[in-house]
């Protein structure tokens, strides 16, 4: 059970303050809108121009509907937002290097947070947040949004019915052109480059069906200082053989992810560019699944609401999940021979 918290009493609205107005913020700045649970109170991005209401950011899954910031105040100075005694909830999308600096400064001021995955740049920097978090007793979750997505949340639950059988193989690609929308994500000094952004997902999602592996052996392509492709075989004693692909193709190219599981009694697939239908094979032939369109970020973010006003701890993704998916991450950059 989830551990307890402070108890809002309803029908106050939590107040939120978006910190970063890049793709992922104005995302989730949507996301909070949508939720009778939340208002915005202020939004925060070093860039002047991201304030204004009718800004726009393309991403890899389309783009986001032009801000209207109106009654929202807006700042460069994310210190005054920490200070702001109204705000009690603060949502952080910023450049990977900046994610403990910030989400522990606001746990030490008293806010709930929400950060984007990953965690931090290192496990020493997750062990931190971790401290900070749990001696403030303020709710805290990074943004897994996989945890929420619909195909990988019923893939998940297939798995744990015993639906496939015993999992023998797993295979996760998740695969684009170049995010040249934020020009943080193409300095690997920065971002970790496609493992600590992008490949970090797939990473997080083995853990939260197989738990932690055994052995990993990795190989890719770091170009110009910036890792591009990896592919990751982790090894269980006791477990599926997993395979991780993930890049950036610097040539373009659409954004494709997806999963295929063997089992010993069916096997699962699903391939985001055919379509939202995951198919079943096995024995009895084979079927579609068909799986909600709901969005996983308004559903991540609905789910923080309700913990919150609940008072309870978030459980579906926890500090310390969110730890080891950076440990493992990291130990792939460094078979890569990427270290900074």
């Amino acid at each position: 059970m989830p551990q307890r918290a402070e108890k809002k009493t309803p029908p106050i609205m939590i107040k939120v303050a978006v910190v970063g107005l890049g793709f992922m913020g104005q995302t989730h700045f949507g996301c909070y809108k949508n939720n009778p649970l939340a208002e915005v109170v202020a939004v925060g991005d070093s860039n002047p121009a991201k304030l204004e209401s009718g800004a726009k950011v393309e991403g890899n899954i389309g783009s986001n509907d032009a801000l209207d910031l109106s009654g929202v105040k807006t700042t460069t100075d994310i210190e005054s937002l920490l200070a702001d005694p109204e705000i009690e909830l603060i949502d952080f999308s910023l450049p990977t290097r900046d994610h403990a600096k910030w989400t522990i400064a606001a746990l030490n001021a008293g806010k709930h947070v929400l950060c984007e995955k990953p965690m931090a740049w290192t496990t020493e920097e997750c062990d931190a947040v971790i401290e900070a978090q749990e001696k403030s007793g303020k709710y805290l979750l990074i943004g897994h949004c996989l945890r929420f997505w619909p195909q990988y949340v019923k893939a998940q639950e297939l798995i744990a019915s015993g639906e496939l059988g015993e999992v023998l193989y797993a295979r996760f690609f998740r695969a684009g052109g170049a995010p040249t929308w934020s020009g943080w994500l193409m300095n690997g000094a920065l971002s970790g480059g496609a493992v600590l952004d992008m490949h970090v997902h797939d990473v997080d999602t083995a853990l939260w069906w197989f738990g932690k592996p055994d052995s990993i052996q990795t190989t890719g392509v770091t170009h110009k200082g910036l890792p591009i492709k990896v592919d990751t075989a982790w090894q269980y004693d006791s477990g599926p053989q997993v395979q991780i692909h993930g890049g950036w193709d610097s040539n373009g190219g659409g954004f494709t992810m997806g999963f295929e599981l063997t089992g010993t009694r069916n096997s699962l697939v699903w391939d985001s560019s055919k379509g939202d239908a995951m198919q079943l094979f096995g024995q009895d032939g084979e079927r579609s699944i068909d799986v909600s369109s709901d969005s996983a970020y308004q559903l991540e973010i609905d789910y923080l609401l309700e913990c919150i006003d609940k008072g309870e701890l978030p459980s579906r993704i926890t500090p310390q999940t969110s730890r080891l998916s950076v440990e493992m991450a990291r130990e792939e950059l460094k078979q890569l021979g990427f270290e900074v």
